[in-house]
């Protein structure tokens, strides 16, 4: 496996997954969704200073590089509970819904898509990583959208060893984050 493996222990997401586990309530989901993709963020967005002259003193304000373009793709109705409020603090994310069963869903979800290889940042989410969709979805990107491995990253609550060793023989320094790992033989 040559993957870029991060994975977050935030504790507060620590404590929601062990009251999911618990409860298996789905409301969780919001919660560590919510934290799982700030910290994804924290190192994934940009961020430009722009200093404000003003009579008696300098205004800094902080604002997204708008010589990039990000995007996460999802399938929605999967994840709407993790996603659900990411438009609401970061507008300027484009949040693409993609049905990725097999290549011609993926086609048709992502054919009018305008994806330039210079300044696109994609960001797939999942909350369970454990079969080929994913991979499939990044083949597409790579052969399809001609985008590189270090423009594309991974984004799961929970995944499975296999499925990332897959992962790791197609798609070389690809950038995964996770907070748990399941393995095959525990």
């Amino acid at each position: 496996m040559k993957l870029n493996i991060y994975k977050i222990s935030h504790p507060i997401i620590k404590t929601l997954l062990a009251k999911l586990n618990l409860n298996k309530k789905e409301q969780h989901y919001k919660y560590i969704g919510f934290l799982f993709i700030y910290e994804i963020f924290r190192k994934y967005i940009e961020i430009n200073k722009i200093y404000i002259k003003q009579i008696k003193n300098i205004k800094l304000i902080h604002v997204l590089n708008k010589d990039k373009r990000y995007f996460i793709l999802t399938n929605i109705s999967n994840t709407y509970d993790i996603i659900n409020d990411i438009k609401e603090i970061l507008p300027e994310i484009n949040i693409v819904n993609v049905n990725y069963d097999n290549t011609e869903k993926i086609e048709g979800s992502l054919k009018n898509l305008n994806i330039d290889v210079k300044i696109s940042k994609i960001l797939i989410i999942e909350k369970v990583i454990n079969n080929d969709k994913t991979i499939n979805l990044i083949r597409y990107l790579k052969e399809k959208k001609n985008l590189h491995n270090k423009d594309i990253n991974i984004g799961c609550i929970i995944s499975k060893e296999e499925t990332l060793n897959k992962m790791g023989n197609y798609c070389q320094e690809l950038k995964v984050y996770t907070t748990t790992i399941i393995y095959k033989n525990k």
